[in-house]
């Protein structure tokens, strides 16, 4: 991601090879929007998009996964590809990143067995994000659905997890409020300039977005949050944010999300 720049990055949910997003990480509460990502995918290249948040929903439920409609993102999508969604092992970690993943995100994993991701940042850190999902303060897990154990081997509060995260040398956060994705009533972008604060790192925001006053508002904040820790650039900040629904339901086009963040 651009430094200094903070990106619209359109998502990509898969669930059975389609197109979907959830309201609230509810998977019965699913809406499709079409049955061919690629051409998706190819939409929003056109439309000036550099980057795309992809989320193997079935994995992340523990339920298969969509390896073959990834696999042809990340072969013949012209964006750089952002993973998400069930991945637990440093070895399909290392596969995605071969496949031509930008990044990789863990989640479950980075609070149940953060010994993975730790190794992961070891072998090749530059492709490690760390997904904080939160639901009433509280990182959750397992697609969305479980809280973080009480007694998990690391930090789960989010402002604790980050902190860790950033120490251990991560590259990203991803951070999205549960209670919001698929709502546009908003992101909590506040939340995640205390997670950027705590890490020091770039961090994208998710969940909520549903109008061009939200991103006005995200960028407003990110530049007050800049100007007030005289931070660095590519350090500690708000670097990008997830749009999901409201693109897919035209509330705004991607030219105009971009222009709006700038």
């Amino acid at each position: 991601m651009s430094s200094g720049a903070l990106e619209p990055i359109p998502a990509v949910d898969l669930s059975g090879g389609r197109v979907v997003r959830l309201l609230r990480g509810v998977r019965e509460r699913e809406t499709v929007y079409g049955d061919d990502p690629l051409r998706t995918a190819g939409e929003f290249a056109a439309a000036g998009a550099r980057w795309l948040h992809v989320v193997d929903l079935d994995a992340a439920f523990g339920d298969g996964g969509n390896r073959e409609a990834i696999l042809r993102l990340l072969g013949e999508s012209p964006l750089r590809v952002q993973v998400a969604g069930g991945v637990r092992t440093v070895e399909s970690y290392a596969a995605l990143r071969e496949a031509g993943a930008a990044r990789v995100v863990f989640g479950t994993v980075a609070v149940e067995a953060p010994q993975v991701v730790e190794e992961a940042i070891r072998i090749d850190g530059t492709g490690v994000a760390v997904a904080l999902d939160v639901r009433g303060g509280r990182l959750q897990t397992r697609g969305w659905v479980e809280p973080a154990p009480e007694a998990a081997p690391r930090p789960t509060s989010p402002e604790a997890a980050a902190r860790h995260w950033g120490e251990c040398g991560a590259s990203a956060i991803v951070y999205t409020s549960v209670e919001r994705d698929g709502t546009m009533e908003g992101p909590d972008a506040e939340a995640a300039l205390r997670v950027a604060t705590a890490s020091g790192l770039p961090t994208v925001v998710a969940g909520g977005v549903g109008a061009l006053s939200h991103l006005r508002a995200v960028r407003t904040a990110a530049g007050e949050h800049e100007l007030t820790l005289g931070r660095r650039p590519v350090e500690g900040r708000l670097a990008g944010v997830i749009l999901g629904r409201a693109l897919y339901e035209g509330r705004f086009t991607l030219p105009e999300a971009q222009q709006a963040l700038r």
